[in-house]
């Protein structure tokens, strides 16, 4: 959910802050669902980063602050320490601002960047496993 909160009240902001988490919380609880936190592991993302780097090209390895998606990732990152990324897929010919943001109805990926995806996801699972193989 997003939105814009206006107040002359710095105070009185932080209270519709809470009180729309507040909200959006006990909807979900009286539904019998809930969502922990999509969170990165910082120790596994800083040891994947090689990996990133090696497939995608250091320049093309963005590191960005926290949002607060909703994601079923996170329940696996509460059983074993996560990694969670975005690959990327807006249309080669548009830049960020002209392409459509995903769930609207212009939404389209372009395919190209999933052999990306692939090899990345690959790469990092052999990594993984050379660096955490048991003797």
């Amino acid at each position: 959910m997003i939105g814009t909160i206006r107040s002359l009240d710095g105070g009185m902001r932080e209270q519709i802050h809470e009180r729309i988490h507040r909200t959006a919380t006990h909807i979900a609880q009286s539904m019998g669902t809930s969502y922990p936190i999509t969170y990165n592991d910082p120790a596994l993302v800083e040891e994947m980063l090689p990996a990133l780097h090696a497939v995608a090209g250091r320049e093309n390895v963005q590191l960005i602050d926290a949002i607060t998606g909703a994601e079923d990732f996170s329940f696996f990152a509460e059983q074993v320490p996560g990694f969670f990324f975005f690959l990327g897929g807006k249309p080669l010919d548009k830049t960020e601002e002209e392409a459509a943001p995903h769930h609207t109805p212009d939404f389209y990926i372009d395919e190209s960047g999933l052999e990306l995806g692939v090899r990345t996801l690959a790469n990092m699972t052999l990594d993984y496993m050379r660096r955490h193989a048991s003797p």
